[in-house]
């Protein structure tokens, strides 16, 4: 089962030049570029997800009930 984690179930630090994720089922360690690769990731998977809710409330909005009848 996927569980959505929240940000205050993760903690994120650094430690001896990398960077340790850890909350409920992660614990990783990345170096530095690997790190920096993941948070442009995550920023554009974050754009991309921001742009699909508002286009999903959007088309919700103008799906209402039908007045033709």
């Amino acid at each position: 089962m996927l569980r959505t984690l929240r940000p205050e179930n993760l903690n994120v630090s650094a430690t001896e030049g990398r960077v340790l994720i850890d909350g409920p089922g992660v614990a990783v360690t990345l170096n530095v570029e690997a790190a920096s690769a993941l948070s442009d990731q995550l920023l554009a998977g974050c754009t991309l997800a921001r742009q699909q809710k508002r286009a999903a409330i959007s088309q919700a909005s103008h799906s209402g009930p039908s007045s033709s009848g």
